[in-house]
């Protein structure tokens, strides 16, 4: 009872698969997950039966996809009232871009599927700082101005040219209900491998904060 009192109002593991928030979250990453943050979210339902708050832009959370019904993991960078513009692989909030510093190249032990074009940046958003990525194809990155509805959130893939999130018309703007919670850190990375059980694991990576 203990145990499905703290899954259910606490806190949640969930695996991290595929490359949409490279190079923050990796493939094989398992996170902890806080759901009181929010509000409640009951297992196997697709919306929190009630809400007590939201996240702040820049937060990473899981929610719950209104396009497949799928829990995506995904980066908030605007909240009810903010108006977002997508311009040129920049992104305009509130008038303002979002300041981007350039890093360098993509390291290939960050990166699923291997790319000579990828690059990282360090992105500022409402004073606290992340990285991201971009390359150089896959789909195009701007979007018309779109103003989050109040109880909405905008989300990101950090990995910006490889992620279905907010900028998908089946996803858009989502709302809080729909958030299942906050990802807090990495328990546990596993390198998808065929290596021994040992040398899969991504030893450096257990235990770091989900920036």
């Amino acid at each position: 009872m203990l145990a499905l009192f703290i899954r259910v109002t606490l806190f949640e593991a969930f695996a991290i698969d595929g490359p949409s928030m490279e190079p923050t979250l990796q493939d094989g990453d398992r996170v902890v997950v806080a759901k009181y943050p929010y509000g409640l979210f009951l297992p196997f339902t697709n919306e929190a039966v009630v809400n007590w708050g939201g996240p702040d832009p820049g937060d990473v959370i899981i929610l719950h996809s209104p396009a497949d019904n799928e829990d995506i993991v995904k980066r908030v960078i605007g909240v009810g009232g903010d108006e977002i513009v997508i311009r040129d692989g920049k992104i305009v909030r509130n008038g303002e871009v979002l300041e981007t510093v350039e890093l360098g190249p993509c390291a290939n032990e960050e990166q699923r599927n291997i790319d000579p074009t990828c690059r990282i940046y360090l992105e500022k958003l409402d004073g606290t700082s992340h990285r991201i990525s971009h390359s150089k194809h896959d789909f195009p990155l701007d979007r018309l101005p779109l103003e989050v509805p109040e109880d909405h959130v905008y989300v990101l893939g950090d990995h910006r040219d490889s992620s279905n999130d907010s900028r998908n018309p089946l996803i858009g703007a989502v709302p809080n209900s729909r958030i299942k919670g906050k990802a807090l850190f990495i328990y546990m990375s596993w390198k998808n491998t065929h290596d021994s059980l040992l040398q899969r694991i991504r030893w450096s990576r257990i235990g770091t904060a989900v920036n």
